[in-house]
């Protein structure tokens, strides 16, 4: 027997915890980690929900989560911080200093191949190696077992492809996390700002404050006149002013380089500039039948529209271009 596979019966000796799931022969020696598993391998939960201020961060292992808080919203101090000996980098604590100091100064290698005496640090990259040797790929897909792959890496790229978010609203499935969040966010996650004078709702504050605006009488709004003699502007914002005053009055104008034409800002200048770098696009000519149209797939089969079926009427159908028929029942509508 090799020291490789004495390695290896003693970790699953140690890995006491297997996985209930049918066709999964994942183990771990604590409880928690078998916990972890479960959520983020077979349910697609995260329960570990970011607390800190608006932050809407969740993971699926306990450790993910101490680590994103740590490195978002708790600042590093001083007296507190972990450097390395070796290269004087900092971390956040101490489990990521001596994870670092594990993998990047430790020159022992654990796991050496018996044919070529090359000696690695994980298992996973000495059952990479063996491939050279063996030409027998090490790892297979858990769900379809035939996938097999060289690297542990190419393994769990490939189980992305099998997993699914339910949502727990509307019992939708994604196959993408973000596609799950952004499905959340518009649907499940609406905070909307209602309006008290008119009813009228929004999805983002800054929307509903400038909305509200429009209620405000007129003599209510704070009005920034012109100073300038003979000229009656008012605005309700400062900004506007300023624009209009470096125009009409200081006369500052953005000239182009190209044709010395005066722009009035630097947005129209922009605009004007495309004139001469973008070459004009030709228009394109309507398709006719006789310059190569195709004839209308759903031709002759019937359909209808939204608004005949809001009238009542059940089906149209279009016997040439020119002359359509009408077919169905009407609602009567009462006067």
């Amino acid at each position: 027997m090799t020291d490789l596979e004495k390695i290896e019966m003693l970790e699953q000796e140690k890995k006491v915890h297997p996985c209930p799931h049918d066709g999964c022969s994942a183990a771990f020696n604590r409880p928690c980690r078998l916990t972890d598993h479960i959520y983020s391998a077979h349910t697609n939960v995260r329960v570990y929900v970011c607390r800190e201020g608006d932050c809407s961060k969740s993971y699926s292992n306990k450790s993910h989560l101490i680590r994103h808080v740590n490195n978002s919203h708790k600042q590093m101090q001083k007296d507190v911080m972990y450097s390395c000996p070796t290269c004087m980098k900092t971390f956040v604590n101490r489990q990521n200093l001596k994870r670092h100091m594990k993998i990047q100064h430790t020159t022992r290698n654990y796991f050496s191949c018996d044919l070529c005496k090359i000696g690695f640090k994980k298992k996973n990259q000495l059952r990479s190696h063996m491939y050279q040797h063996t030409g027998v790929k090490s790892f297979c897909c858990d769900v379809c077992p035939r996938r097999e792959f060289v690297t542990l890496y190419e393994k769990k790229r490939h189980m992305r492809c099998h997993k699914s978010y339910n949502c727990i609203e509307c019992q939708l499935q994604f196959d993408v996390w973000s596609k799950y969040q952004k499905h959340k966010k518009l649907l499940h996650d609406v905070k909307e700002f209602t309006c008290n004078e008119c009813g009228r709702s929004f999805k983002q504050r800054s929307h509903i404050v400038r909305h509200v605006k429009v209620h405000t009488q007129l003599h209510k709004r704070t009005l920034y006149l012109c100073p300038y003699e003979n000229c009656q502007r008012f605005y309700t914002r400062n900004s506007n002013l300023k624009q209009h005053i470096l125009i009409r009055h200081v006369t500052l104008t953005h000239e182009c380089e190209v044709c010395k034409a005066q722009l009035s800002s630097k947005t129209c200048l922009k605009k004007h500039m495309k004139l001469h770098t973008d070459p004009p696009k030709e228009p394109k000519k309507p398709k006719t039948k006789a310059t190569g149209r195709k004839e209308r797939r759903d031709k002759g089969i019937p359909r209808s529209t939204t608004a005949l079926k809001l009238a009542g009427c059940t089906v149209i159908i279009e016997t040439d271009d020119q002359n359509p028929v009408f077919l169905g029942q009407s609602l009567d509508i009462q006067s």
